[in-house]
């Protein structure tokens, strides 16, 4: 499941983020994307470049959602064969049975048979980022 900014360098897509020094970095875990210009993380298996706003094109923003017997809910990620929803709605809370975990939020894990992906997808400017 992809959430985020993501964008085409060189013809293939990678992640996009902007550090604390406003550098826009691509990552990938993909070694087969990767260079000699691509450095490791310190946590390993994830790579990333700092490149020039101008140097991307095709950029999206993706924010994933899901449909479960028609009502809208949150993904906010996916384990094994589950996604783990999220909600502010009561309504949906309680009749989805999600554990309440502050005054205005509902969250757990379904089977990911029961929820309808999608994927909202919209143009982003990479200049935006800097």
């Amino acid at each position: 499941m992809k959430r985020g900014i993501y964008g085409k360098y060189n013809n293939m897509e990678y992640k996009i983020i902007a550090d604390m020094d406003d550098n826009i970095l691509i990552m990938t875990k993909d070694r087969n994307k990767i260079d000699g210009s691509f450095k490791e993380t310190k946590r390993g298996e994830l790579f990333k470049k700092i490149v020039k706003p101008e140097d991307l094109s095709e950029c999206i923003n993706i924010v994933p959602y899901g449909l479960i017997d028609g009502d809208k809910v949150n993904i906010m990620q996916e384990r094994d064969d589950k996604y783990q929803i999220e909600t502010s709605n009561l309504l949906i809370g309680t009749k989805l049975n999600l554990p309440r975990v502050d005054r205005d939020s509902w969250l757990g894990w379904v089977p990911m048979n029961k929820v309808t992906l999608i994927e909202e997808k919209k143009p982003f400017n990479p200049f935006n980022l800097v």
